[in-house]
C-alpha cells in the first residue's frame, strides 16, 4: 500500500475534525482515520500525526498550548485566567529545578522566564 507522509494524513484529520458537516461525528472520524492508518498499513506513524494534528489544529483555531512550569503545585485557574483564553490547552509541569517562581511555555516555542533560577543565572554569568 502507498505510504502517506505524517503531514498529508495530519492536514486531512484536521480538515475531517473542522468540517462543520461532521462536528457531531468525532468518534466516527476517529474510527474511520484509524481504519484508513490500519489498511494503509501506516498505524506506527499515528502518534507522530496525532501531534502534529494538533499542533495544526490549535493554529487553524487560533488558539495555543500553554504550559506552566513551577516547582511546586500551583492552583491553574487562577494563573490561567491571565494567560489564556477560551479553547487553548493548558498544562502544569513540575520541576524543582526552578526553585521558585514561574516559566510559561507557549506553543513549545515562546517562554516567559521568572523563575529564580533563571534570575540566579543571569546574575552570576
Amino acid at each position: 500500500m502507498a505510504q502517506y507522509k505524517v503531514k498529508i494524513y495530519a492536514e486531512a484529520l484536521v480538515e475531517s475534525i473542522l468540517d462543520k458537516k461532521n462536528s457531531a461525528n468525532s468518534e466516527k472520524i476517529t474510527e474511520n482515520f484509524l481504519k484508513i492508518l490500519v489498511k494503509n498499513q501506516d498505524l506506527k506513524k499515528a502518534g507522530e500525526i496525532i501531534n502534529l494534528a494538533s499542533t495544526l489544529l490549535l493554529k487553524k483555531t487560533n488558539n495555543n498550548k500553554i504550559i506552566f512550569e513551577t516547582a511546586r503545585k500551583i492552583d491553574k485557574k487562577d494563573i490561567s485566567k491571565s494567560f489564556t483564553k477560551k479553547g487553548d490547552i493548558v498544562e502544569e509541569k513540575i520541576n524543582n529545578k526552578i526553585v521558585a517562581g514561574i516559566k510559561i511555555i507557549v506553543d513549545n516555542n515562546r517562554q516567559l522566564d521568572f523563575s529564580l533560577s533563571a534570575k540566579l543565572q543571569s546574575i552570576f554569568k
